[in-house]
This record gives structure tokens, sequence and C-alpha cells, in this order.
């Protein structure tokens, strides 16, 4: 993994920019010139479909038939990715013991997480409700994306604080610095796709933290204690509502009382500081469990100076 990981991940980045960037440099050479002359914003209301209206103003009709065919293929398949990916993370996540027990069953015929499935399903058809145009859901599918991103490393950097010793297939290195920075592109990012997609996306994260909190009675609570979750949790809830903070005050989508680029200074500026206190406040050395272990061997409170046993396995 040390070896693979790397080269798989900057392979396939490079890959898919290679892609981009001549997918936009055909679009951009195949602009009729004379669609140039009252400037771009007339060529995005001259081209609803860019692609397909290009290919028929150049009378490739063919070319205009496929393009549309994979706008239709292309979201299905990545729908079903994420349908088949998204039950096993609710399934791991029940499973560390910090969501509803119910989602950690598996149907026995089949192998598959079930009640995690249904759920999955359920938000991804509640996610297509409330959007007027598919431009407006991708816009949020992207901020929450990059959102989910955000967390990893505020996560690397606790465990690497209170688990120093959980073995590592793969260690990151440089993470001092890639940790911050990575944090900061991704808060950047989604501060950067706007107010409308900033209220609408973290607000409601912050609503569903709110019934979570709610559901109390129902909320696993035999490894972490619910004020301990709430405390490892906290810089989360924290980094959402100062991102809607400076998005109602920025100058995207915003009031913009602060101006750019101070609102991207101070986005940046903040999320450096929701970094050091999310990897502050995670789970204590002593809570933290490694995969395979089950209640009975949760790692005890290690004496002073001592390194807890199940860590040193």
């Amino acid at each position: 993994p040390q070896r693979t990981i790397p080269i798989a991940l900057i392979l396939s980045v490079l890959l898919s920019t290679a892609i981009y960037a001549l997918l936009q440099l055909a679009f951009l050479g195949s602009v009729p010139t004379e669609m140039l002359a009252d400037g771009w914003a007339s060529v995005t209301k001259q081209l609803a479909l860019p692609y397909r209206d290009i290919a028929l103003a150049l009378g490739v009709g063919w070319l205009a038939y496929l393009v549309v065919a994979d706008a239709v293929i292309s979201p299905s398949g990545c729908g079903n990715i994420y349908m088949n990916a998204t039950p096993r993370v609710i399934y791991g996540w029940a499973q560390t013991g910090t969501f509803f027990k119910y989602f950690t069953r598996i149907d026995a015929e089949s192998g598959i997480p079930r009640p995690a499935l249904w759920l999955t399903f359920a938000l991804s058809v509640f996610w297509t409700l409330p959007f007027p145009s598919w431009e407006a859901l991708i816009n949020v599918v992207s901020a929450a994306l990059v959102l989910s991103y955000a967390v990893a490393p505020v996560t690397v950097a606790a465990l690497r604080r209170n688990a120093p010793d959980m073995p590592r297939p793969f260690r990151v290195k440089g993470m001092a610095v890639l940790g911050p920075l990575s944090f900061i592109i991704a808060a950047l990012i989604v501060y950067w796709s706007g107010w409308n997609t900033v209220s609408w996306l973290l607000a409601l994260q912050i609503v569903m933290f709110v019934l979570y909190l709610l559901c109390a009675r129902f909320v696993p609570t035999q490894h972490l204690s619910l004020a301990q979750q709430v405390r490892s949790s906290a810089w989360l809830i924290g980094f959402y509502a100062v991102t809607i903070l400076l998005s109602w005050l920025g100058s995207f989508g915003g009031l913009g009382v602060i101006g750019h680029p101070l609102d991207t200074v101070a986005v940046a500026a903040c999320a450096l500081g929701i970094y050091y206190w999310g990897a502050a406040t995670g789970v204590p050395a002593h809570l933290v469990r490694l995969e395979g272990e089950d209640e009975s061997e949760a790692i005890q409170e290690p004496l002073a100076g001592q390194r807890p046993a199940a860590l040193a396995r």
C-alpha cells in the first residue's frame, strides 16, 4: 500500500485532469466565432446543452445523440457505484458504536447490509427532491463530496495523536503540512460553491445533528457516551456554523460585507484553527478500539507512562 496507493491516486488525478482539460479545449475550439460577439454570457444562453448544441451546429447529428445518451448513462453508473459503497460506510459507522445498531444487520442470504441500503436509497431520493435544476443538484453534490473528504485529514491527525501505535499499512508523509493544507483547500472549495449551496447543505447537516441528539435514547453509548460523541464531533458543527456565517457575509453569493480576497483569507484562517481543534478533541486513547475487537476487548484506561495494551498489539 505504501507504494501502490500514491501511484493509483496520482495517476487517477492526472488522467482525470487530462480528460477534463481536453474536453474544455474541444469546447473552446468548437464554439462558432459569431457566437462570441456578445461575450460568454451570450454563449451560455445559446448553448443550453453545450456539447450537443455544438455538435448540431457543426452538423454532426450522431455525436449529438451520443452526448445525450452519455448524459443519461454516466450519472446512472456513478449513482450505482455510490449505492453500493454508501451502505458499507453506514454499516461501518454503526459497527463503531456511534450510529444506530439496527444498521449493523446483514442479510444472511446475500451478505448485504440491507437496512443501510434502504437508508441510502431514502437519502438519495430525498436529495433529488428540493432542487429546481440539475445544475443546482450538482453544485450541492460536489460541495458535499469535498466536505466528506475534509473530514479525513482531521481524522488522521486525531488518530496519530491518540493512537500512535495503531497498525498502518499506509502512512502519509508530511502530514503536519499536508493535513491542515488539505483541510483549508477543502473548506475553500465548499465556501466558493456560494451562499445558496452552503446555506442549504451545511444548515441541513446541523439540523441532522440536532435530530441525532433528540434521539438520544436510541443512540448507542456502550462504547462512547453521548457526551464524548458530542465533544469529539463539536469541531465539525463549529466548522459548519462558521462557514455558513462567513458565506452569508462574504462575496460568493452573500451580502458582500467581507470582500474578496479578505473573505477567502478569513475562511482559510478559521479552517486552520478548526483543524487543530478537531485534531485535539478526537476519541481519547483509552477509548480507541482496533478493528476486530469486541466490547470485552475495549482498551482500558492506560496507567501513567504506559501504552494501552491493545494499541501495543
